[in-house]
């Protein structure tokens, strides 16, 4: 099997390569740039995407119903509203966007006061949002953004393409996040047109743009506040976001006043924000959380406990859920033994019943089964990827698992015939030692296997798998296998780069894994701006993936937001142009658009 999918691997890099380098004949200027399907190249392409199965396509179908319903009534103006969210992993102490990396948690408080260029949509795709437009030369090394007019910030000064410079500069002087962030970005310089219009300038083509203008890179400030009163703007950041931050004291509620200048409006509703006021609490508690919307202590809560969904659909309550692009994984260390052999990493995941894992650590969020990164609402969600991940087979793994006991160069060093031994590393979490103990039964069945667990802190976990600054270049990590996470919100192209780039110059390629034909989908994701080459890439990615087995699929990370019977909006959200999206992303509302209906 394994020599199967290689062959394919570097058979799809030639098509691939062949159709970038045909697309950039059509041109003096390199490939055009389009968000539009090609469908000559659709039909010549590797890519098998397909269709989302009848029952995804239904509770797709559901859940814009159900938004559909929840917005139904006569929008409200006025009142207050209380959300209830996580708490956050890493104490929030202040607010500044360039070196506080923010969570799904504080993005529900910040997304409020502080707006991005482009905003990233329920399928992956992004859209323009403080930014106008967004527009790549041919070489999609130099991007034209253009601002909307007329914006301000809360303290009236005007929003121009010499703020965005000016913030980028902040940026890359003071931010402890946001400077890797550009770095990864291939960002070279920002330069101003004009009052309306600055340029990106790239050391590298990146078809990602506008997806780092939805993240951190891409928050609008005004650094003039910002310089005039560092330790004020800390506690109360000056943006363009629907609210305003009142009052907050570090490990308190945040309470947020409305905008009423806020610069957003549809057509025949009342101004944006609907409400008057919007306060966020921190309930470490999952089903407390629900309990309290239930009751009325609050109106809104997120979440991603699949129990605590499941209990908020039982009470009846509003649920706006969806699976993210965000796959806890087992993942292994591709250079330390006996991890280091594929045989061993392909026969542990044939001998996982995920199912079976999934049931054991449903209270750590585990969502729909993962066979991929991308869950099937994404535009990345492949179908022959789907179809290519292993099912359990318990007994090809002990075949596998044999050879390698067996095989008297087997890289352990061990006698042959004696049994594999690692160590299994994961937090303390409650739900996750649950699963690892369920793991450990499972590979110990086949008895070749002896698996000893190790439960260690978040950090501790963290410092042992990508160690410290200092420890780079060279790290390789402490562990032979892991609990993790993969994926999220970025676009292919920068998830890859950083996860599996070289090993030596990429801290995020935990799992040491450095392959060519890998490399070469990742560079092409870099360099073509074509959906369905990308597409193609990725879905050639993720069978590469099955093929070396870095790690084992566990399930997508589900996310909801909870309202109760008298919450409205939650569902659904608009664009500036008036293109109506149903659903919400990482569990992040669109507060402004939210109302309390007293009907």
């Amino acid at each position: 099997m394994a020599r199967k999918i290689l062959s394919r691997t570097h058979r799809a890099v030639c098509v691939l390569l062949s159709a970038l380098t045909l697309l950039s004949s059509c041109g003096p200027d390199g490939p055009q740039v389009t968000r539009d399907p090609n469908p000559p190249l659709l039909e010549s392409s590797p890519t098998t995407t397909s269709e989302l199965e009848p029952s995804e396509v239904q509770i797709n179908q559901e859940a814009v119903e159900t938004a559909t319903e929840n917005g139904s009534a006569a929008t409200q103006r006025g009142g207050s509203a209380t959300v209830v969210v996580a708490s956050d992993p890493m104490p929030i102490t202040g607010w500044t966007p360039w070196d506080h990396f923010c969570t799904w948690s504080c993005r529900n408080v910040l997304d409020q006061v502080l707006e991005t260029l482009t905003v990233i949509l329920p399928d992956g795709s992004t859209a323009p949002w403080l930014a106008e437009r967004v527009d790549p030369n041919p070489t999609m090394l130099n991007w034209t953004v253009t601002l909307r007019k007329g914006l301000e910030f809360t303290d009236g000064r005007p929003v121009t393409a010499q703020v965005i410079k000016n913030g980028y500069e902040e940026f890359l002087k003071s931010g402890e996040v946001t400077r890797g962030l550009l770095r990864d970005a291939r960002i070279n310089a920002v330069k101003v047109l004009d009052d309306y219009r600055l340029m990106i300038d790239l050391a590298e083509p990146n078809p990602a743009i506008e997806t780092v203008l939805a993240g951190p890179v891409g928050r609008v400030f005004s650094v003039e506040a910002a310089m005039a009163d560092p330790a004020g703007f800390l506690r109360n950041p000056v943006g363009t976001g629907p609210f305003i931050m009142r009052s907050w004291n570090i490990g308190e509620p945040v309470k947020l006043e409305a905008n009423r200048n806020y610069w957003r409006s549809k057509s025949g509703e009342p101004p944006m924000p609907y409400l008057d006021e919007l306060v966020f609490r921190e309930i470490a508690d999952e089903q407390e959380r629900i309990e309290m919307v239930q009751s009325r202590e609050a109106d809104f809560a997120q979440s991603r406990s699949t129990l605590a969904i499941s209990r908020a659909r039982s009470l009846e309550l509003t649920v706006i859920s969806r699976n993210e692009d965000n796959v806890g994984v087992v993942l292994f260390n591709t250079v330390r033994s006996p991890t280091d052999d594929v045989r061993v990493r392909q026969a542990l995941q044939l001998a996982a019943n995920q199912e079976a894992l999934i049931a054991a650590s449903l209270g750590a969020g585990a969502g729909e089964a993962a066979t991929q990164w991308f869950a099937p609402e994404s535009r990345w969600w492949s179908g022959l990827a789907a179809a290519a991940w292993p099912g359990t087979d318990v007994a090809r793994a002990k075949q596998l698992l044999t050879a390698y006991v067996n095989d008297p160069k087997r890289s352990d060093k061990r006698s042959p015939g004696a049994k594999i031994t690692f160590e299994l590393q994961c937090t303390d979490d409650i739900h996750l030692s649950s699963m690892t103990r369920e793991l450990k039964r499972q590979w110990e069945a086949t008895g070749l296997v002896e698996v000893e667990l190790d439960t260690v802190t978040r950090s501790g976990l963290i410092q042992r798998v990508l160690g410290s600054v200092t420890d780079r270049p060279g790290f390789s990590g402490d562990f032979d296998a892991t609990c993790w996470r993969v994926g999220g919100e970025s676009d292919p192209a920068m998830m890859f780069a950083s996860i599996f780039g070289p090993v030596r110059t990429s801290p995020l390629n935990v799992s040491n894994l450095h392959d060519e034909s890998i490399t070469a989908f990742v560079d092409l994701l870099h360099s073509s701006s074509i959906e369905t080459v990308r597409q193609a890439a990725v879905e050639q990615l993720m069978l590469a993936l099955v093929e070396h087995m870095p790690m084992i699929y566990l399930s997508h990370s589900q996310s909801a937001l909870i309202g109760h019977s008298d919450t409205k909006g939650l569902g659904s959200w608009a664009l500036p142009n008036g293109e109506v999206i149903y659903g919400q992303v990482a569990g992040v509302g669109r507060w402004s658009e939210v109302w309390i209906s007293d009907e």
